[in-house]
Protein backbone atom coordinates (compact mmCIF):
# COMPACT_ATOMS: atom_id res chain seq x y z
CA UNK A 1 0.00 0.00 0.00
CA UNK A 2 1.36 3.42 -0.97
CA UNK A 3 2.22 5.74 1.90
CA UNK A 4 0.98 9.32 2.06
CA UNK A 5 2.00 12.20 4.31
CA UNK A 6 0.28 10.68 7.36
CA UNK A 7 3.32 8.46 7.51
CA UNK A 8 5.35 11.48 8.70
CA UNK A 9 3.10 11.91 11.74
CA UNK A 10 3.29 8.20 12.53
CA UNK A 11 7.08 8.30 12.35
CA UNK A 12 7.97 11.73 13.80
CA UNK A 13 4.92 12.88 15.77
CA UNK A 14 3.03 16.11 15.08
CA UNK A 15 5.87 18.57 15.68
CA UNK A 16 8.46 16.50 13.83
CA UNK A 17 6.08 15.88 10.92
CA UNK A 18 5.55 19.62 10.40
CA UNK A 19 9.28 20.21 10.20
CA UNK A 20 9.95 17.24 7.93
CA UNK A 21 7.05 18.19 5.63
CA UNK A 22 8.51 21.66 5.15
CA UNK A 23 11.96 20.18 4.49
CA UNK A 24 10.43 17.87 1.87
CA UNK A 25 8.77 20.84 0.16
CA UNK A 26 12.06 22.74 0.18
CA UNK A 27 13.88 19.75 -1.33
CA UNK A 28 11.27 19.39 -4.04
CA UNK A 29 11.13 23.07 -4.99
CA UNK A 30 14.92 23.30 -5.14
CA UNK A 31 14.91 20.45 -7.65
CA UNK A 32 12.13 22.09 -9.65
CA UNK A 33 13.59 25.61 -9.61
CA UNK A 34 17.20 26.77 -9.62
CA UNK A 35 16.40 29.88 -7.55
CA UNK A 36 14.24 28.38 -4.77
CA UNK A 37 15.21 29.19 -1.18
CA UNK A 38 13.84 28.43 2.31
CA UNK A 39 13.36 31.15 4.92
CA UNK A 40 14.50 30.75 8.53
CA UNK A 41 11.35 31.20 10.61
CA UNK A 42 13.42 32.29 13.61
CA UNK A 43 14.03 35.54 11.74
CA UNK A 44 10.35 36.12 10.98
CA UNK A 45 9.13 34.64 7.74
CA UNK A 46 6.84 37.50 6.58
CA UNK A 47 4.44 34.96 5.16
CA UNK A 48 7.19 32.91 3.46
CA UNK A 49 8.37 29.33 3.96
CA UNK A 50 9.97 29.05 0.51
CA UNK A 51 10.41 31.63 -2.20
CA UNK A 52 11.37 31.40 -5.85
CA UNK A 53 12.87 34.43 -7.52
CA UNK A 54 14.78 37.55 -6.54
CA UNK A 55 13.84 39.98 -3.77
CA UNK A 56 15.09 42.85 -5.91
CA UNK A 57 12.40 42.04 -8.48
CA UNK A 58 9.42 39.83 -7.56
CA UNK A 59 9.06 36.43 -5.95
CA UNK A 60 6.72 33.45 -5.86
CA UNK A 61 5.90 32.54 -2.26
CA UNK A 62 5.24 29.02 -0.99
CA UNK A 63 3.53 28.39 2.35
CA UNK A 64 3.79 24.87 3.84
CA UNK A 65 1.00 23.92 6.25
CA UNK A 66 0.98 20.41 7.73
CA UNK A 67 -2.82 20.14 7.85
CA UNK A 68 -3.00 16.36 7.65
CA UNK A 69 -6.59 15.99 8.88
CA UNK A 70 -8.20 18.40 6.44
CA UNK A 71 -9.10 22.08 6.41
CA UNK A 72 -11.47 23.24 9.14
CA UNK A 73 -12.23 26.72 10.42
CA UNK A 74 -8.89 27.05 12.22
CA UNK A 75 -6.94 25.94 9.16
CA UNK A 76 -8.92 28.28 6.89
CA UNK A 77 -8.08 31.18 9.20
CA UNK A 78 -4.37 30.32 9.07
CA UNK A 79 -4.45 30.11 5.27
CA UNK A 80 -6.19 33.48 4.99
CA UNK A 81 -3.75 35.11 7.41
CA UNK A 82 -0.70 33.68 5.63
CA UNK A 83 -1.87 35.02 2.29
CA UNK A 84 -2.82 38.37 3.86
CA UNK A 85 0.69 38.70 5.29
CA UNK A 86 2.31 37.85 1.96
CA UNK A 87 0.15 40.13 -0.16
CA UNK A 88 0.23 43.14 2.17
CA UNK A 89 3.91 43.26 3.15
CA UNK A 90 6.11 46.05 1.84
CA UNK A 91 9.29 43.97 2.18
CA UNK A 92 8.97 42.24 -1.18
CA UNK A 93 6.90 42.25 -4.37
CA UNK A 94 4.63 39.20 -4.44
CA UNK A 95 4.22 37.59 -7.84
CA UNK A 96 2.30 34.33 -7.18
CA UNK A 97 1.27 32.53 -3.97
CA UNK A 98 1.29 28.76 -3.50
CA UNK A 99 -0.08 26.66 -0.64
CA UNK A 100 1.46 23.24 0.08
CA UNK A 101 -0.77 20.83 2.04
CA UNK A 102 -0.22 17.14 2.86
CA UNK A 103 -3.92 16.25 2.70
CA UNK A 104 -6.45 15.90 -0.13
CA UNK A 105 -9.43 18.21 0.21
CA UNK A 106 -12.96 16.83 0.37
CA UNK A 107 -15.80 18.33 -1.69
CA UNK A 108 -16.79 20.91 0.92
CA UNK A 109 -13.17 22.00 1.39
CA UNK A 110 -12.67 22.28 -2.36
CA UNK A 111 -15.70 24.55 -2.66
CA UNK A 112 -14.32 26.82 0.07
CA UNK A 113 -10.84 26.84 -1.46
CA UNK A 114 -11.89 27.69 -5.01
CA UNK A 115 -14.33 30.34 -3.81
CA UNK A 116 -11.71 32.02 -1.62
CA UNK A 117 -9.01 31.60 -4.27
CA UNK A 118 -11.05 33.33 -6.99
CA UNK A 119 -12.04 36.14 -4.64
CA UNK A 120 -8.41 36.81 -3.68
CA UNK A 121 -7.13 36.54 -7.26
CA UNK A 122 -9.74 39.03 -8.45
CA UNK A 123 -9.05 41.40 -5.57
CA UNK A 124 -5.25 41.40 -5.69
CA UNK A 125 -4.54 40.26 -9.26
CA UNK A 126 -2.26 37.50 -7.99
CA UNK A 127 -2.12 33.87 -9.08
CA UNK A 128 -2.90 31.40 -6.27
CA UNK A 129 -2.29 27.66 -6.57
CA UNK A 130 -2.71 24.62 -4.36
CA UNK A 131 -0.16 21.82 -4.06
CA UNK A 132 -2.19 19.16 -2.21
CA UNK A 133 -0.92 15.79 -0.95
CA UNK A 134 -1.69 14.05 -4.22
CA UNK A 135 0.12 16.58 -6.41
CA UNK A 136 3.11 16.74 -4.06
CA UNK A 137 3.54 12.96 -4.08
CA UNK A 138 3.30 12.94 -7.90
CA UNK A 139 6.05 15.57 -8.04
CA UNK A 140 8.20 13.65 -5.53
CA UNK A 141 7.95 10.55 -7.71
CA UNK A 142 8.72 12.57 -10.83
CA UNK A 143 11.94 13.77 -9.24
CA UNK A 144 12.83 10.33 -7.76
CA UNK A 145 12.45 11.45 -4.14
CA UNK A 146 9.40 9.48 -3.01
CA UNK A 147 10.96 6.10 -2.17
CA UNK A 148 13.79 7.63 -0.16
CA UNK A 149 11.60 10.07 1.78
CA UNK A 150 8.85 7.57 2.56
CA UNK A 151 11.09 4.55 3.30
CA UNK A 152 9.14 2.46 0.80
CA UNK A 153 10.80 -0.80 1.90
CA UNK A 154 8.49 -3.25 0.10
CA UNK A 155 8.90 -1.65 -3.30
CA UNK A 156 12.60 -1.13 -2.69
CA UNK A 157 13.11 -4.78 -1.70
CA UNK A 158 11.33 -6.04 -4.82
CA UNK A 159 13.40 -3.75 -6.99
CA UNK A 160 16.57 -4.93 -5.27
CA UNK A 161 15.68 -8.56 -5.98
CA UNK A 162 15.00 -7.81 -9.64
CA UNK A 163 18.21 -5.80 -9.94
CA UNK A 164 20.23 -8.55 -8.29
CA UNK A 165 18.84 -11.20 -10.64
CA UNK A 166 19.55 -9.02 -13.67
CA UNK A 167 23.03 -7.92 -12.66
CA UNK A 168 24.38 -10.15 -9.91
CA UNK A 169 27.99 -9.44 -10.88
CA UNK A 170 27.70 -5.71 -10.35
CA UNK A 171 29.52 -5.55 -7.01
CA UNK A 172 32.50 -7.46 -8.37
CA UNK A 173 32.79 -5.11 -11.34
CA UNK A 174 32.83 -1.85 -9.40
CA UNK A 175 36.07 0.11 -9.55
CA UNK A 176 37.22 1.17 -6.09
CA UNK A 177 40.21 3.47 -5.79
CA UNK A 178 42.59 3.16 -2.86
CA UNK A 179 44.03 6.22 -1.12
CA UNK A 180 47.52 4.93 -1.91
CA UNK A 181 46.81 5.65 -5.59
CA UNK A 182 47.82 9.24 -4.80
CA UNK A 183 50.27 9.04 -1.90
CA UNK A 184 50.55 12.79 -1.26
CA UNK A 185 46.78 13.25 -0.80
CA UNK A 186 45.92 14.74 2.59
CA UNK A 187 42.39 15.30 3.94
CA UNK A 188 43.03 15.98 7.64
CA UNK A 189 42.34 19.73 7.29
CA UNK A 190 39.18 19.25 5.20
CA UNK A 191 35.87 20.41 6.62
CA UNK A 192 34.28 16.95 6.50
CA UNK A 193 37.08 15.56 8.69
CA UNK A 194 36.70 18.41 11.19
CA UNK A 195 32.97 17.67 11.37
CA UNK A 196 33.67 13.98 12.01
CA UNK A 197 36.11 14.86 14.79
CA UNK A 198 33.63 17.36 16.22
CA UNK A 199 31.14 14.48 16.48
CA UNK A 200 33.68 12.18 18.19
CA UNK A 201 34.19 10.09 15.05
CA UNK A 202 37.93 9.53 14.95
CA UNK A 203 37.99 6.25 13.03
CA UNK A 204 37.80 8.12 9.74
CA UNK A 205 40.24 6.42 7.35
CA UNK A 206 37.34 4.72 5.57
CA UNK A 207 35.54 8.06 5.36
CA UNK A 208 38.60 9.53 3.61
CA UNK A 209 38.62 6.61 1.16
CA UNK A 210 34.91 7.12 0.45
CA UNK A 211 35.39 10.85 -0.08
CA UNK A 212 38.35 10.11 -2.37
CA UNK A 213 36.23 7.78 -4.51
CA UNK A 214 33.42 10.34 -4.69
CA UNK A 215 35.84 13.03 -5.81
CA UNK A 216 37.15 10.76 -8.59
CA UNK A 217 33.58 9.96 -9.69
CA UNK A 218 32.74 13.67 -9.75
CA UNK A 219 35.88 14.49 -11.75
CA UNK A 220 35.15 11.68 -14.21
CA UNK A 221 31.64 13.05 -14.84
CA UNK A 222 32.96 16.61 -15.21
CA UNK A 223 35.61 15.49 -17.70
CA UNK A 224 32.99 13.84 -19.92
CA UNK A 225 30.92 17.03 -20.09
CA UNK A 226 27.64 15.14 -20.49
CA UNK A 227 24.69 17.24 -19.29
CA UNK A 228 22.62 14.15 -18.44
CA UNK A 229 25.43 12.81 -16.24
CA UNK A 230 25.66 16.21 -14.51
CA UNK A 231 21.93 16.08 -13.82
CA UNK A 232 22.14 12.48 -12.58
CA UNK A 233 24.97 13.36 -10.18
CA UNK A 234 23.11 16.40 -8.85
CA UNK A 235 19.96 14.34 -8.27
CA UNK A 236 22.01 11.62 -6.59
CA UNK A 237 23.40 14.16 -4.13
CA UNK A 238 19.88 15.40 -3.40
CA UNK A 239 18.64 11.86 -2.80
CA UNK A 240 21.51 11.06 -0.45
CA UNK A 241 20.87 14.25 1.51
CA UNK A 242 17.18 13.27 1.67
CA UNK A 243 18.22 9.89 3.12
CA UNK A 244 20.35 11.61 5.74
CA UNK A 245 17.67 13.94 7.06
CA UNK A 246 15.22 11.34 8.50
CA UNK A 247 18.17 9.61 10.15
CA UNK A 248 19.27 12.96 11.58
CA UNK A 249 15.79 13.51 13.01
CA UNK A 250 15.87 10.10 14.72
CA UNK A 251 19.47 9.52 15.74
CA UNK A 252 21.28 12.86 16.09
CA UNK A 253 22.83 13.11 19.56
CA UNK A 254 24.42 16.01 21.39
CA UNK A 255 27.94 14.59 21.54
CA UNK A 256 28.39 11.49 19.39
CA UNK A 257 27.67 11.01 15.69
CA UNK A 258 28.72 7.39 15.23
CA UNK A 259 25.18 5.98 15.29
CA UNK A 260 23.82 8.61 12.90
CA UNK A 261 26.65 7.99 10.44
CA UNK A 262 26.15 4.21 10.63
CA UNK A 263 22.38 4.48 10.14
CA UNK A 264 22.82 6.73 7.11
CA UNK A 265 25.35 4.31 5.64
CA UNK A 266 22.80 1.51 6.10
CA UNK A 267 20.16 3.42 4.13
CA UNK A 268 22.62 4.11 1.30
CA UNK A 269 23.52 0.40 1.18
CA UNK A 270 19.84 -0.62 1.16
CA UNK A 271 18.98 1.72 -1.74
CA UNK A 272 22.23 1.41 -3.71
CA UNK A 273 20.75 -0.46 -6.69
CA UNK A 274 17.26 1.07 -6.63
CA UNK A 275 16.62 4.66 -5.58
CA UNK A 276 20.36 5.48 -5.72
CA UNK A 277 21.06 3.63 -8.95
CA UNK A 278 23.60 5.55 -11.04
CA UNK A 279 26.23 5.08 -13.76
CA UNK A 280 29.04 2.56 -13.38
CA UNK A 281 31.40 5.44 -12.56
CA UNK A 282 29.74 5.83 -9.16
CA UNK A 283 30.32 2.83 -6.89
CA UNK A 284 28.65 2.17 -3.55
CA UNK A 285 31.72 3.47 -1.75
CA UNK A 286 31.58 6.65 -3.88
CA UNK A 287 27.92 7.13 -2.88
CA UNK A 288 28.96 7.02 0.75
CA UNK A 289 31.65 9.50 -0.20
CA UNK A 290 29.02 11.85 -1.61
CA UNK A 291 27.65 11.99 1.94
CA UNK A 292 31.02 13.41 3.03
CA UNK A 293 31.06 15.79 0.07
CA UNK A 294 27.74 17.12 1.38
CA UNK A 295 29.30 17.36 4.84
CA UNK A 296 32.27 19.23 3.37
CA UNK A 297 29.74 21.66 1.87
CA UNK A 298 28.10 21.97 5.33
CA UNK A 299 24.81 20.53 4.06
CA UNK A 300 24.79 17.58 6.48
CA UNK A 301 26.24 16.91 9.93
CA UNK A 302 26.53 14.20 12.57
CA UNK A 303 25.33 15.79 15.81
CA UNK A 304 22.59 18.19 16.85
CA UNK A 305 23.29 21.83 16.01
CA UNK A 306 26.35 20.67 14.06
CA UNK A 307 27.01 24.05 12.42
CA UNK A 308 27.11 25.93 15.70
CA UNK A 309 29.28 23.30 17.40
CA UNK A 310 31.66 23.11 14.43
CA UNK A 311 32.13 26.87 14.53
CA UNK A 312 33.06 26.64 18.20
CA UNK A 313 35.41 23.76 17.47
CA UNK A 314 37.20 25.70 14.74
CA UNK A 315 37.42 29.00 16.62
CA UNK A 316 38.45 27.85 20.08
CA UNK A 317 40.48 24.73 19.37
CA UNK A 318 38.12 22.78 21.58
CA UNK A 319 36.01 19.75 20.89
CA UNK A 320 32.31 20.39 20.48
CA UNK A 321 31.57 20.00 24.15
CA UNK A 322 33.87 22.67 25.60
CA UNK A 323 36.80 20.44 26.56
CA UNK A 324 40.31 21.28 25.32
CA UNK A 325 41.79 18.71 23.04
Amino acid sequence: MERDFRYLRDKYGDAGAREVFEKICVELMQLKFKNAYPVDVSQGDDGIDIFVGDFSDSIDVYQCKYFIDGVGDSQKYQIRESFKTAVSTNKYNLNNWFLCLPCILNEKEHIWWWTWKKKMEDKYNKKIRLYDGSLLITELKKHDLYDALFDNETKILLNQIVTYLQDKKRYYQEVIYEMEDISELEYDDCMFIKKLECANIYENEMCKKEFFNAEIAKSTIESKGNSEDFKMYSQLKSKIRSLWYPQYMQYAEEKNGNILLAKTYERIEELDTTTLQATDDISLIAKKGILHQLSDECKVGWIKNYEEKLEKYLKKGENCFGQSE
